[in-house]
């Protein structure tokens, strides 16, 4: 059983190494620049042969044997190839680190035409020449949008016959233009005797305008006036309005003065200090007040005096008997 067991691992063997070495020239194709996939080392692999000048084993031992040998001749470059790895790896890694400028120079453009040129002068002299002729090209593609002042009188001058020169052409046409402006001025104030104008054209005109005006106006006034209602209120309105409710049997006069010093006397009396009250209408107790009121209800048969001094002892002797019980 163990010599089956070996075999069926000898097998497996020989099937992982077919696919192991089939597979390698398909990776090499992904392999870095830097390190082939197969290096020179690997032609070890050539020293083992499967057999006696080349040919099959001749037994299962031989097999044995042989695949043995082709397996530690290819962990053996293997394990070359992975010593050398970190070098390759840090030469990698310290390329990446590298820092490259990707800024553009000042003179970029002034290099790639000197790059496209013949180079039949220096770079620096080719270089000033280029910032020249690229300023003088900026500055003829510079359009003025600006409008000239006499831009109105140019364009006039152009259309017309140009039988005269453009200075003094342009001097006609401004005064031409400053009148034109003014006769299209439209006056819209109002003036004072509007109303009196306007009146005197509808009039007859049978007299001369000035003399109409004054009579308008003279007329405007009245009748302002005429219109002009009065809404003061007299001094005297309440007397005439109580002596038109009378049976007006005094003149007018007279009952205008008694009736002003009846108001003045009411207003005095409306208006004088209020009177002390009377005694009845003192609401305050006397200090008897207890002793006068049984006085009025015992039979009076001894004097007010007497019956207080004898209800005050027995008032005071009826509260010390109860302060004393509570006490107790």
């Amino acid at each position: 059983s163990r010599r089956h067991w070996v075999w069926e691992v000898v097998l497996t063997m020989k099937f992982a190494t077919a696919a192991v070495l089939l597979a390698l020239p398909a990776v090499s194709a992904f392999a870095p620049a830097s390190r082939p996939a197969f290096s020179a080392r690997s032609s070890s692999l050539n020293v083992v042969v499967t057999g006696p000048e080349g040919k099959a084993a001749a037994s299962a031992e031989e097999d044995l044997e042989l695949t043995y040998k082709v397996i530690m001749a290819h962990v053996d470059t293997e394990g070359d190839a992975v010593a050398e790895e970190p070098v390759a790896v840090a030469a990698v890694e310290e390329a990446e680190e590298e820092t490259v400028d990707i800024s553009i120079p000042y003179d970029a453009a002034a290099q790639l035409a000197y790059e496209a040129s013949d180079k039949s002068t220096a770079f620096e002299a080719f270089k000033a020449k280029y910032e020249e002729d690229a300023v003088a090209d900026v500055m003829a593609k510079y359009v003025d949008i600006s409008i000239p002042y006499d831009a109105a009188a140019r364009l006039a001058y152009e259309a017309s016959d140009k039988s005269t020169a453009y200075a003094g052409f342009k001097v006609k046409f401004e005064e031409d233009a400053v009148a034109d402006v003014m006769a299209k001025y439209v006056d819209i104030s109002i003036p004072y005797d509007a109303a009196a104008r306007l009146a005197f054209e509808s009039s007859d005109k049978s007299m001369a305008y000035a003399d109409f005006k004054v009579k308008f106006e003279e007329d405007a006034v009245a009748d302002v006036i005429a219109k002009y209602v009065d809404i003061s209120i007299p001094y005297d309105a309440a007397a005439r309005l109580a002596f038109e409710s009378s049976d007006k049997s005094m003149a007018y006069a007279d009952f205008k003065v008694k009736f002003e010093e009846d108001a003045v006397a009411d207003v005095i009396a409306k208006n004088a200090p209020e009177e002390p009250e009377d005694a009845d209408d003192d609401v305050s107790i006397p200090y008897d007040a207890a002793a006068q009121l049984a006085y009025d209800a015992s039979d009076k048969s001894s004097s007010f005096d007497a019956f207080k001094a004898k209800y005050e002892e027995e008032t005071v002797a009826m509260i010390t008997a109860k302060k004393a019980a509570r006490d107790a």
